[in-house]
């Protein structure tokens, strides 16, 4: 079995104990924050990217809506053609999980590389969780939704490209 087909079980046993720790705040903040920086990082470097001017990221849990908000980046110019792009960030783990597994993952099993089929997989799992935006991400893209629009039908189209 190759370290990647290994890491398929690793990485949805990560994603498991990941989701059990939801309903415990602290304990849940604690073995997210890796995940919960990439997601406030995504949005901060599309913001940055998109000339939307973000503020400094927070870490610092926030009571909000009956939830908690694990992270912020206070967005100071949100417009008609950045607003989508940056409430959608977070979506951009997906494709880093694959590659942190693609890449990440030692050629062969041996014991000095055990600890990389451990670690991998966990950040693959912590991008995963994180990946999906939040419900003021999405507040925030709705703003936006020509862009978004446009976005989807430009990468829809290469992607039909690709078949023909």
């Amino acid at each position: 079995m190759s370290p990647l087909e290994l890491s398929i079980p690793f990485t949805l046993f990560w994603l498991a104990v990941l989701r059990l720790f939801r309903g415990h705040i602290v304990f849940f903040w604690f073995v997210a924050i890796p995940g919960v920086i990439l997601h406030e990082l995504a949005h901060w470097f599309v913001a940055f990217l998109t000339f939307g001017q973000p503020g400094f990221v927070s870490l610092i849990p926030k009571r909000v809506n009956g939830g908690y908000a694990l992270g912020r980046v206070p967005i100071h110019n949100p417009r008609w053609f950045n607003a989508g792009l940056i409430g959608l960030a977070p979506l951009l783990l997906i494709p880093l999980a694959y590659f942190v597994l693609h890449y990440g993952l030692p050629s062969q099993l041996s014991w000095a590389s055990g600890w990389q089929m451990l670690a991998t997989p966990w950040i693959a799992a912590e991008c995963l969780l994180e990946c999906l935006p939040s419900r003021m991400d999405l507040q925030i893209a709705l703003k936006s939704v020509f862009p978004a629009t446009l976005l989807a039908g430009f990468l829809y189209g290469c992607y039909a490209q690709h078949l023909l």
